[in-house]
């Protein structure tokens, strides 16, 4: 009769390696990804980590089937879901176990060098061709190392060739499994994934219909400001698809009020001037609330609603604290720079007049709240020759780095150097200057002449 103890302790030895393997990752994550350390973030990094030392532990005693195992769609869901980092820390870890099961250096080769081809192909998954080129690229390495592996050791043409189909195998698997797989699990841990984040910024999108058709004005400003925000995400390596998808519904709350906002006017009277200022400011915070409410209402990412509120921060609505300013020297019946006038000023509170926050929490929020105001002001312009538009760009930076709209995100003065050049770039593209026609200048002439005649009546 077989004496199962020796199993018992071989099972509960791979279990305190799991165990050790996967708080190391976690440390790691903790210490060098802090913006990943959550919840959901710890359970799927234990649960991929976990279910691949498993796969690795079954076929870990055949000479042939661990080469046949698609490990490597651990790097690429990871890479995908969270960031390359991580992935890239999750791989090495799993070559470790690996070679520890097999007892070959081989394997561990294997599986780490395989993950790392497909972690730097796939990039953010945003595309089917991206997965495509990771197992392509995974074919290439898992060839190569089992090749390299024949030729420093010893092994016959059928064993070669036996696992060369076991590479190819294995990398295509990792594609499929990973492709197939990380929408559920991005679903399942609560993950914004690339497709979902595709979907949202289809103009099909339902509340994005809605903005075109209820606020044409805030549709266009938010197709606006995702341009730019994109470019400027690309310019400091941020996140440009969650920036544009962001972008597109940071404004939703105005549906609840179109005739509130200016851009949304078209002609129409300014129900601001019937109100006072702080009536006006309370107008203009409550599209904050009313988006949070219609992101969930519309089931949008929580990562997406998260940019709603952090894309004004605490900042201060200057326009309407200026006119309570304004009028609370007319009310004291002060003269305009006397100390009575700034004593009245004084009284006015510029709490009132802010946003509840919070502060951006991420470069993508800091990039979107700088996006915001940029498009806003440049557009107010009169004039949108270059250095006018340099000029507002600098100031809207420079206003909102020194109200300290950024001091809790990683934003550093290089990357607002880059985002301002991002953001001049182009501006000047959309309001370049165009060549004057003939057939054009006749136009505006007659629309004039007809103008005046009907003002003469």
């Amino acid at each position: 009769m077989l004496d199962p103890q020796p199993d018992l302790i071989k099972v509960g030895g791979w279990a305190l390696v799991s165990a050790l393997l996967v708080a190391l990752l976690l440390g790691w994550v903790w210490r060098f990804r802090p913006e990943l350390w959550h919840r959901t973030n710890s359970l799927l990094l234990g649960f991929v980590v976990v279910a691949a030392t498993l796969a690795l532990q079954v076929t870990g005693d055949r000479s042939v089937l661990p080469y046949f195992a698609p490990v490597a769609a651990v790097g690429l869901l990871l890479a995908v879901l969270l960031d390359s980092g991580t992935a890239l820390v999750a791989m090495a870890i799993l070559g470790m176990v690996a070679g520890a099961i097999s007892g070959t250096v081989e394997l561990a080769a294997y599986v780490f060098l395989s993950g790392m081809a497909g972690i730097i192909v796939v990039r953010r998954g945003e595309r089917l061709a991206n997965f495509v080129q990771a197992a392509l690229a995974m074919g290439i390495v898992n060839i190569a190392v089992v090749s390299a592996f024949t030729l420093i050791g010893e092994r016959d043409l059928t064993g070669v060739i036996q696992l060369w189909g076991a590479a190819i195998a294995a990398a295509g698997g990792a594609a499929v499994a990973a492709l197939g797989s990380f929408v559920a699990l991005g679903n399942l841990f609560g993950i914004t994934t690339s497709f979902q984040l595709l979907e949202l910024a289809n103009p099909s999108h339902p509340l994005l219909r809605r903005l075109l058709l209820e606020t044409p004005g805030t549709y266009h400003h938010s197709l606006m400001v995702g341009n730019l925000g994109e470019r400027a995400a690309e310019a400091i390596g941020a996140d440009p698809l969650v920036t544009r998808a962001a972008a597109y519904y940071h404004d939703i709350g105005k549906l609840a009020n179109p005739t509130g906002f200016i851009e949304n006017q078209a002609g129409q009277e300014n129900p601001h001037d019937e109100m006072t200022p702080e009536q006006s400011a309370e107008v203009v915070k409550a599209h904050v609330a009313n988006g949070i409410d219609l992101g969930y209402r519309y089931r949008l990412p929580k990562a997406i609603i998260g940019f709603i509120p952090q894309h004004h921060g605490t900042a201060l609505m200057s326009y309407f604290f200026a006119r309570a300013r304004e009028r609370a020297v007319e009310q004291a019946g002060a003269v305009p720079g006397t100390p009575q006038a700034r004593e009245a000023q004084a009284k006015v509170e510029a709490r009132r007049f802010r946003h509840s926050g919070p502060k951006p929490q991420s470069r993508e929020a800091a990039i979107l709240m700088l996006a915001d105001g940029v498009e806003a002001s440049v557009r107010s312009l009169t004039s949108q020759e270059e250095p006018a538009i340099r000029a507002m760009v600098q100031r809207i930076i420079r206003e909102r780095l020194e109200d300290g709209q950024f001091d809790e995100c990683d934003l550093t003065l290089r990357d607002l150097e880059r985002i301002r050049e991002a953001f001049i770039a182009q501006l000047l593209g959309m309001y370049h200057r165009r060549i004057e026609y003939p057939q054009n200048k006749v136009v505006e002439l007659e629309s004039r002449r007809a103008a005046s005649g009907r003002t003469g009546r």
